[in-house]
Order: structure tokens, then C-alpha cells, then sequence
């Protein structure tokens, strides 16, 4: 919530961000809880949600790259699974600092390379 992050999402020009739909639910059921914890209302962090440029996906996009994804992750974090499976199905560049995906066999990036990568510092003379 908040952070360097947010410059990614909406200074860096990428236009999709793709997200398995169970996830944007899982999000949705904690909302009331972190609103809370960040003293805001829970409205104010839906309509933040919707704001983000995030193209869900339903599990029929990406079904058939569920079984390799559970052979990679599955017994590490369960959870993962459906994340790395669109990933897969996608072959496209997983945005995570979940180390979980270490042993994933798809590229990832974290919060702080993908910075690097959009936000390229000068160099000073």
C-alpha cells in the first residue's frame, strides 16, 4: 500500500498488470481488515483497487499450465500456484518479492529491480 510501488503501477507506462481473479478476491475479503489498520475507510481502499490498471483473469486462461505450476510450487506455498500458473501460461515476467518463487521456473523481477528498470538513475557528471 502506498510506497515506491505505486510509482510502478501508474508513472511507469506499462499499461496491464495481469492478476488471477482469486487473488483481486482474496484482496477484496481484506480490505476491511487493513483499512483498519491504516486508519482509512474501507471504501477508500475498494475504490484504490479499482484504480489499478490490473487485467483479471479467470482460471479458464491460464487451466492448463495449473499442473506444471503445482509441480514447481505447490509444496513450497500453495497459495502460489495460481499466481505462477498465469505466469506460465502468459510467458510473462513475474512481479513478486515472494522468495517463494525462487524455485519457480519463470522470470521474476522484484519491486526494487522493476524501480530500477523504469526509473534508471543518471549518472552525475
Amino acid at each position: 500500500m502506498g510506497g515506491q510501488a505505486t510509482r510502478i503501477f501508474f508513472e511507469a507506462g506499462i499499461e496491464e498488470f495481469a492478476v488471477p481473479g482469486v487473488v483481486i478476491e482474496e484482496v477484496r475479503r481484506y480490505i476491511p481488515r487493513m483499512a483498519k489498520k491504516v486508519s482509512v475507510g474501507p471504501e477508500f481502499l475498494f475504490y484504490a483497487l479499482d484504480l489499478l490498471p490490473l487485467t483479471l483473469c479467470s482460471t479458464k486462461s491460464y487451466r492448463n499450465a495449473l499442473t506444471e505450476a503445482r509441480k514447481q510450487i505447490a509444496r513450497r506455498d500453495s497459495n502460489d500456484v495460481e499466481v505462477l500458473a498465469l505466469a506460465l501460461a502468459l510467458k510473462r515476467i513475474l512481479w513478486t518479492n515472494d522468495r517463494d518463487f525462487e524455485i519457480a521456473k519463470v522470470q521474476r523481477v522484484t519491486t526494487a529491480e522493476l524501480l530500477s528498470l523504469c526509473f534508471p538513475r543518471t549518472a552525475k557528471p
